[in-house]
């Protein structure tokens, strides 16, 4: 259901806005129509809150946008949600067209129900494995599959949205020691800030699965470090075991799904797809609840399911709001057994002092942002810019400004685009004319002089600063 569009901007290039869909990680979500061909469309805004301190970082997050907008459109498949086109103001990306779902997503599907009709949970997951088997084929991760990135249509058909924070898979851009996604349906190896593979994908819709077969999360826990904890540390109980419907050959395959070590789950999600779809010929159809996709769907759903030809993929190299439900019934389940090992209690030590400053890169509520990644070479040249600045204001605030505007013009000579350089130079421009005029002069000294950054104990190539450019909720 949507908002009226109210007092807001009415057109972003050829889209007229109709209503108000809702937030999303970067911005406001409106339902908009194509004024060329009448088509109504998801139009998502892109806000920046943050400044950047140098323009041509600033340039160089923009066209890192403009690649994954690039990236996103090549995936033109049916269980994956479209992206039109992207949209500019004063040529750096605003909007995003994208294919509108006249649905709900899965997450509102199960406030509903939950645990959902088996044959119906066995179908949107394989909905969603044939989305990410063609998306793994064109080298594309996700990284952030959970119920509120699965959308349904009114024909119970499941595609997959939202490749904010996806990466190719051989991209240099997907940076060891960020840790990206959603807590209860990370995997292992985002929760550990490890290399990301196409098996970190299957591991998060094994996650989704098992709360739809069953009708609780896997990891669930009280607070967020415990639910990473319980994602690199526990083995949930079989899914069998949490819900008499589901049959023990689909246990097996979450087992598999959700195994720890990567390379101990499915080698594609093609091959998952297989096994998937035999145990889905074994199931009972069932009734479905009225509100969700009926009966006759789920039939005409099933009929259609075709052999799969997505090769197989492999790779040597915002947060869910769904609430948790706490009782399993019989099954015991300990949130708060001690951890296994010396390895974890480093890692929670990292993940604490992450979720103490609530980074941007991770809510417990409401979407995520998505981040944006340099490459090693880029990061040095802007520790050296950054350096640069630094010593030029240093030479400024100790009143060497003869040696402080020959600093500027030093910095300017190699990054002549630099607003921030500029500005400070005829800061100390003014002042130097101020002091060799004496005294007297009538020139004003400027009362505010840059202030030089506090040190920081974090190293920039594991956490840099921009991974919070994109809006908040």
């Amino acid at each position: 259901m949507t908002d009226p569009a109210g007092d807001i901007r009415k057109n972003y290039g050829p889209y007229e806005v109709e209503s108000v869909l809702g937030r999303g990680a970067m911005g406001m979500v409106y339902l908009a129509r194509d004024r060329r061909i009448g088509r109504k469309v998801a139009l998502k805004t892109v806000h920046v809150e943050e400044r950047f301190d140098d323009e041509s970082e600033a340039n160089e997050f923009y066209k890192r946008l403009q690649r994954e907008a690039e990236l996103c459109g090549s995936l033109q498949h049916p269980n994956i949600v479209t992206l039109y086109e992207p949209g500019y103001d004063n040529d750096t990306i605003a909007w995003l067209a994208t294919e509108y779902i006249d649905g709900e997503s899965l997450r509102e599907r199960m406030k509903k129900r939950k645990p959902l009709p088996l044959a119906e949970a066995l179908r949107i997951a394989e909905d969603i494995l044939r989305g990410l088997a063609f998306a793994h084929t064109k080298g594309i991760v996700h990284r952030d599959i959970k119920p509120a990135n699965i959308l349904l249509t009114a024909s119970g058909e499941a595609k997959i949205a939202d490749f904010g924070i996806a990466r190719p898979l051989d991209s240099n851009l997907t940076a060891v020691g960020e840790m990206l996604g959603t807590p209860s349906y990370m995997s292992p190896e985002q929760v550990k800030c490890t290399a990301v593979t196409a098996r970190s994908d299957l591991f998060s819709a094994g996650s989704v699965l098992y709360e739809m077969a069953t009708g609780v999360k896997a990891f669930a826990a009280n607070d967020v470090s415990s639910i990473l904890r319980n994602v690199v540390d526990l083995e949930p109980p079989p899914a069998h075991e949490v819900h008499a419907q589901v049959p023990p050959a689909l246990s097996a395959f979450l087992k598999k799904m959700m195994a720890k070590d990567p390379e101990s789950r499915y080698q594609s999600a093609a091959a998952a797809l297989q096994d998937l779809q035999a145990i889905s010929a074994t199931v009972i159809p069932e009734p479905i609840e009225e509100g969700g996709p009926s009966e006759a769907v789920s039939t005409l759903a099933a009929s259609r399911r075709g052999p799969e030809t997505y090769p197989s993929v492999t790779s040597k190299s915002n947060s869910d709001m769904t609430p948790a439900v706490g009782s399993r019934g019989t099954t015991a389940r300990s949130h708060d057994r001690p951890i296994s090992g010396g390895l974890f209690a480093a890692i929670v030590g990292s993940l604490v002092l992450i979720l103490g400053g609530v980074s941007a890169a991770l809510y417990v509520e409401g979407n995520r942002a998505p981040a944006v990644y340099f490459t090693e070479a880029q990061l040095e040249e802007f520790a050296v810019k950054r350096e640069s600045l630094e010593a030029a204001r240093a030479m400024y605030s100790a009143g060497e400004y003869d040696r402080a505007l020959k600093a500027y013009d030093a910095y300017l000579g190699k990054y002549p685009g630099s607003p921030v350089a500029k500005e400070e130079r005829a800061e100390v421009k003014l002042a130097l004319d101020a002091e060799t005029r004496g005294a007297d002069s009538t020139v004003d000294v400027p009362a505010k002089r840059p202030k030089k950054p506090a040190p920081s104990t974090k190293d920039p190539t594991k956490r840099p600063w921009w991974r919070r450019v994109f809006g908040r909720q």
